[in-house]
C-alpha cells in the first residue's frame, strides 16, 4: 500500500511540475510544422536567458505565469530563440537562432515575435514591457482574428470575449504595437564619444560602454562619430553630446 501511494505522489508531483512549465520548443522546423498542423501562430522569443535581466524579469512576470502558460498550451507555439553566455547550445540550433536574428532584424533582447507559419510578423514587442501576461495575450488575441482564426481555444476566454448584445456595428480588429514608452526623465546623459572603425565606445551615466551594453535598462545600439543610436524598451532615440 505504502509503495502504491508513493508511486501515485511521485506520478501527480511529475504531472504537475509538467503542467507548471510552458511548452517552449527549440527546433525551428518542428515548431512551423507543428503551428502549421494545428493552425496555430508561433510566438518567438529572442532571448539571452542566462544573462540578460529584462529577459528574466519578461520570463519572471509573464511566460512563467500560469495565465500565459494556460493560454499559450492551447493557442500558440511557443519558441525560444537563445543567445546564452554561460551555458552551450548545439552548433546547428546555434545557427539557426543567427538565422532568425538577422531575418527579423533583431538588435537586443528581449525580442518577442508573433508570427504566421509562413514567417509573417503580425505583432512584435522590442525590448521589455510592462503589462504581464494580460498584454500578450490580448496581442495574441489580435493576432488570431487579423490571422482569422478567431477567438481564442479557451472556455473562459471566449465567454470574455462574446460581446453583449447591441445595435451598433461590430469593430473591426486590428493588430497595434503597444504604445512606445516614455522616455526616462532620469536618463544617463551621455558624457564623451570615442570613435573607432574597429572599437568605438562612449561614456553614458559614468559608465564605458560599447554597442550592445545597456545602462539603467537603455541598449546601445550603434556609435557614429557624433552621436549614437540606442534603445530603451523598442523606442529608438539618437543621443548627441550637450
Amino acid at each position: 500500500m505504502k509503495t502504491i501511494t508513493f508511486l501515485l505522489f511521485t506520478l501527480w508531483m511529475g504531472a504537475r511540475a509538467f503542467a507548471g512549465e510552458a511548452p517552449w520548443l527549440t527546433n525551428i522546423p518542428q515548431a512551423v510544422d507543428q503551428a502549421t498542423k494545428e493552425k496555430k501562430l508561433l510566438l518567438l522569443d529572442f532571448t539571452g536567458s542566462d544573462w540578460c535581466g529584462w529577459c528574466m524579469k519578461l520570463d519572471d512576470e509573464t511566460f512563467s505565469k500560469s495565465e500565459f502558460i494556460d493560454y499559450a498550451r492551447k493557442n500558440l507555439v511557443l519558441l525560444q530563440l537563445d543567445f546564452p553566455k554561460r551555458k552551450s547550445l548545439p552548433d546547428a540550433v546555434k545557427e539557426a537562432n543567427r538565422a532568425l536574428y538577422k531575418k527579423y532584424s533583431v538588435h537586443g533582447f528581449p525580442t518577442v515575435l508573433i508570427i504566421k507559419p509562413d514567417g509573417k510578423v503580425l505583432w512584435e514587442q522590442r525590448g521589455y514591457a510592462e503589462g504581464g501576461p494580460g498584454v500578450m495575450i490580448e496581442a495574441a488575441n489580435q493576432c488570431r482574428r487579423a490571422a482569422g482564426l478567431g477567438l481564442p481555444n479557451s472556455p473562459a476566454a471566449t465567454a470574455a470575449a462574446t460581446p453583449a448584445k447591441s445595435t451598433a456595428p461590430a469593430a473591426t480588429a486590428s493588430v497595434q504595437k503597444p504604445a512606445p514608452p516614455q522616455w526616462p526623465a532620469d536618463a544617463p546623459r551621455l558624457q564623451g564619444i570615442v570613435y573607432s572603425a574597429t572599437h568605438p565606445w562612449i561614456m553614458l551615466g559614468g559608465k564605458t560602454c560599447e554597442e550592445g551594453d545597456t545602462v539603467q535598462g537603455i541598449r546601445v545600439l550603434k556609435i557614429a562619430r557624433d552621436n549614437v543610436t540606442v534603445e530603451y524598451q523598442g523606442q529608438t532615440k539618437v543621443l548627441q553630446m550637450r
